[in-house]
């Protein structure tokens, strides 16, 4: 998958649109930041958190060293959040700023600054 550089202008239209994901969808909110944080934690890639989300399959971004138990623990947290009610409007998001990498957008999510997001290769 291709990402171009994302500007800063279209960085702070992803915060703003993901703020406004925070507000009208808290639920959704936390458990994005929840999984967001596993993913962090487990030292896996955001481009695969996005792909199991979007329901891609995306080989390269496969954990190759991770505990099948683990996995599959991992697997079942990113499946509620594609439960939750509300994950079309998650989904529309990552659709619409497609062209950005899944680990800036879910870094927004965690509360990175746009400026410091910009133009930086990143851990897919």
């Amino acid at each position: 998958m291709k990402h171009n550089v994302a500007g800063l202008n279209q960085l702070y239209e992803v915060k703003n649109e993901l703020e406004v994901m925070k507000q009208q969808k808290p639920e959704l909110n936390d458990q994005l930041i929840h999984v967001v944080s596993l993913t962090r934690q487990l030292q896996l890639k955001y481009g695969y958190m996005g792909s199991l989300i979007m329901d891609e399959n995306l080989p390269r971004y496969e954990p190759k060293f991770l505990r099948g138990s683990i996995l599959r623990l991992y697997h079942q947290e990113v499946q509620q959040l594609k439960e939750h009610t509300d994950i079309d409007y998650l989904k529309n998001i990552l659709v619409k700023y497609e062209d950005i990498n899944d680990s800036k957008i879910f870094l927004l999510t965690l509360g990175a600054k746009p400026e410091l997001l910009q133009g930086s290769e990143i851990m897919n």
